[in-house]
């Protein structure tokens, strides 16, 4: 008999389809809620390493079945039109955003922060969660 684990943790150094997109750390699963954890370096590319924000409607989609779980909650990064402005290119900032608990099953997800978006669009595509990759967490 198959039953979901409490939290299931996956850890991960993917970027995501452009270089100036955040590092995907890690991604929670709970029955609560999905947490999907990044970091972000400040960039060269601007005088001042630039600025992030995350787009209002960012969500989840799993691969095989088109299902979308939308963006509840950011921790650390604001929410369009606000922006983070970095003072630095040597800034960092570690955020997490958090969205409706997903099936704990294999599967592969998109998280989209804007469909059909730009290079700058923290979009990642395909991240594979093979649950017996995943570090199990006992609360």
């Amino acid at each position: 008999m198959h039953h979901n684990k409490q939290s299931v943790v996956f850890h991960f150094d993917h970027t995501g389809h452009s270089r100036t997109n955040a590092k995907l750390v890690r991604i929670q699963l709970t029955s609560e809620f999905t947490k999907v954890d990044f970091g972000y370096n400040a960039r060269d590319l601007y005088i001042k390493g630039g600025w992030i924000r995350m787009a209002p409607d960012t969500f989840i989609e799993i691969v095989e079945t088109g299902q979308r779980y939308p963006l509840q909650l950011a921790d650390n990064i604001p929410i369009a039109p606000v922006q983070h402005y970095f003072e630095s290119q040597k800034d960092w900032r570690y955020y997490s955003l958090f969205f409706p608990p997903i099936p704990q099953q294999d599967c592969s997800i998109n998280i989209i922060e804007v469909e059909n978006g730009l290079f700058r669009d923290f979009n990642y595509y395909g991240v594979k969660l093979r649950m017996e990759e995943g570090m199990e967490i006992l609360e």
